[in-house]
């Protein structure tokens, strides 16, 4: 769940939802530090989902996006490269 360095890799909506509920409900120890530092991620997500609407980002997701616009820009670059490469060619040896 929570990392060393703060991050969370998989809190879903449904665990976030689960553990704040707990939390509410005193049914954690909110003495250990670990346990207050997931409560407060999970608090954190709620409040993020409430506020935009959606999941925030994971990285694992921010990485799948930024490969599919990396993708999607080569294909573009290829296909001009291809449309406009004979035209290019036939200009440069006709002069």
């Amino acid at each position: 769940m929570a990392g060393r360095n703060g991050t969370s890799d998989g809190l879903s909506l449904e665990e976030a939802t689960a553990i704040a509920e707990h939390a509410r409900e005193g049914r954690l120890d909110l003495d250990d530090p670990e346990i207050r530092h997931l409560v407060g991620e999970a608090n954190r997500l709620l409040v993020r989902t409430q506020m935009w609407g959606e999941t925030p980002p994971t990285p694992r997701r921010r990485w799948k996006r930024r490969g599919l616009a990396i993708g999607a820009a080569a294909i573009v670059a290829i296909w001009v490269v291809g449309l406009l490469g004979p035209l290019l060619l036939h200009v440069a040896a006709g002069d």
